[in-house]
């Protein structure tokens, strides 16, 4: 069995550090307290349940786990929430998921013993339904969960989202009225949440316009670069006709046009692409690029919002919806 001093060991701190840490005192560093927490995973440390109902009140800490820490809208949000939460005396607790459901579940076994005031789940992966009952316990023993990428709120976690199906319909809409068609669809679809609400909404314009869904032109690719750069390679090879893309992210529409220009395309003039999430470099590439916003600040109020009401006894509001609105520059 794992014990305390296992943690410290591998954390490099003292046994009495890791108890400061697992019992949410605050005259720990973050820094010490991010290797006992990251140690405390790793090892599969499970707090006693007796010791921890001797535990007086909750810390001030408040868990952000977001998706892949490497994407730039993690980032920003954390940015964000920890100003937020800030103004309320709460700290936040950065855990990386990495697109893991075990990681998750892990760290929900783990979070009892952590003296967290909430838990916010920053991450567009599909979270497992079995994962439902262990969120629930949180919930009854008095954390705040929050979903900030993913509507939970049918199962009972508040939710804070962006609009994601009205957007991508703005966008699609926008590559048929200006004659951009066929459109292609790539990003993220049946692993992701969030993902799967952009593709309906990319149907949906289609369908609205009388435009044919064709599967050649759907791409269901991660949120990176050189996903697509290799989409709108694999359709060039294959002789795919398309004169619009709307992509799944800003990284995936600049690897899509990357791709377009190796191949002696431009953009807009001969493909018009569209991204998603207005990354702080999207105004100052060349072209500029055409996408949709996202409001980081919103949802931080919003956090905030929450865990006042909570506090305070008041009712958490079970979905806060955000909407986005289209940019238009210069590739679409």
């Amino acid at each position: 069995m794992t014990t305390v001093l296992d943690v410290a060991k591998r954390a490099g701190v003292s046994s009495a550090t890791v108890s400061r840490v697992l019992n949410g005192r605050e005259t720990v560093n973050s820094q010490a307290r991010e290797r006992v927490l990251a140690a405390a995973l790793e090892l599969g440390f499970q707090p006693n349940r007796m010791a921890q109902g001797l535990r007086s009140g909750r810390g001030r800490s408040v868990a952000l786990l977001v998706g892949d820490i490497e994407q730039n809208l993690y980032s920003a949000l954390t940015k964000h929430v920890q100003a937020a939460l800030g103004q309320i005396r709460l700290d936040v607790l950065l855990y990386n998921l990495n697109h893991s459901a075990d990681r998750l579940r892990s760290f929900l076994a783990l979070a009892p013993s952590l003296g967290l005031r909430g838990i916010c789940l920053a991450t567009t992966d599909r979270i497992p339904p079995e994962l439902d009952a262990a969120l629930a316990e949180l919930q009854r023993s008095g954390l705040i969960i929050l979903s900030l990428a993913q509507r939970l709120d049918e199962r009972g976690i508040p939710s804070i989202v962006h609009e994601e199906f009205a957007a991508s319909r703005l966008g699609v809409r926008r590559l048929i009225e200006t004659g951009r068609t066929p459109a292609m669809y790539v990003g993220r679809i049946n692993s992701s949440a969030l993902g799967a609400e952009r593709y309906r909404g990319y149907r949906a314009a289609l369908s609205e316009a009388d435009q044919p869904l064709r599967r050649d032109l759907v791409h269901d690719a991660v949120f990176s670069y050189e996903a697509g750069y290799d989409a709108i390679q694999r359709s060039l090879d294959a002789g795919t006709p398309f004169r619009g893309v709307q992509a799944g992210s800003d990284v995936i529409a600049l690897g899509a046009m990357a791709a377009l220009h190796d191949r002696g395309l431009r953009v807009p003039e001969d493909v018009a692409v569209i991204g998603f999430g207005n990354a702080d470099w999207t105004a100052h590439i060349r072209p500029a690029m055409t996408t949709l916003s996202v409001h980081h600040e919103s949802t931080a109020t919003a956090v905030r919002s929450a865990f006042e009401s909570a506090e305070a006894g008041a009712e958490v509001p079970m979905l806060v919806t955000i909407a986005r609105s289209l940019i238009i520059r210069q590739s679409a």
